[in-house]
């Protein structure tokens, strides 16, 4: 049974997650359960690449095998799943040297709903480094406080759910506005007026 949300709080498997590659492919297994060869073709990369990455996601308990198939030739295809629609690593709870490799996703997190408020108050508000990674954090916390409500929701479509966490997460923030930045906290406020 697949999970809706896990938290990733051991250094050891956070750090099999550093590697974007891999963070793709249960990306891509959280959607549907691929073959070796089909992971291949969908990523560009070797079948001997995509077993290493296959069998140190299997080691650490982020994919499974759901399925053996033998083909007309008689080679035997074992069909991959990911375990949990989502994973969020815990940042927190992580060394620093770990945590920082998912620094780049948050920042792009919150750098798309800055341009999404940008563009609902149709006035450009620059939001320097400092902030943004203030944000990030905030929004990341956010998002780990939210994402165990999800645990159990693992029939679920992947999107959706991260969705409605980011949407419970940014929510959460937003009754909270003088944890803000205070950028952000007057581009919040041009919103709500209009």
């Amino acid at each position: 049974m697949k999970k809706g949300v896990e938290i990733v709080a051991d250094p050891r498997k956070a750090r099999v997650l550093i590697d974007p590659m891999r963070r793709e492919i249960v990306r891509l297994l959280a959607e549907r359960s691929m073959t070796e060869n089909e992971l291949s073709e969908v990523l560009g990369l070797s079948n001997p690449s995509v077993g290493h990455h296959l069998r140190i996601l299997r080691e650490s308990g982020f994919i499974r095998i759901v399925k053996k198939e033998a083909e007309r030739h008689g080679i035997l295809q074992k069909y991959y799943q990911s375990n949990a629609l989502a994973y969020f690593v815990d940042v927190n709870r992580v060394p620093l040297e770990i945590g920082r490799y998912f620094m780049p996703a948050s920042l792009e997190r919150v750098r798309g709903a800055i341009a999404a408020l940008n563009a609902v108050t149709e006035e450009f508000t620059p939001v320097d480094t400092k902030e943004l990674e203030e944000l990030a954090k905030l929004f990341t916390s956010a998002i780990l406080q939210i994402a165990p409500k999800y645990q159990d929701s693992g029939s679920g479509d992947r999107e959706t759910t991260i969705n409605k966490i980011y949407q419970d997460a940014l929510t959460s923030l937003l009754r909270r506005p003088n944890v803000l930045p205070e950028k952000v906290r007057r581009m919040l406020l041009r919103v709500y007026k209009t």
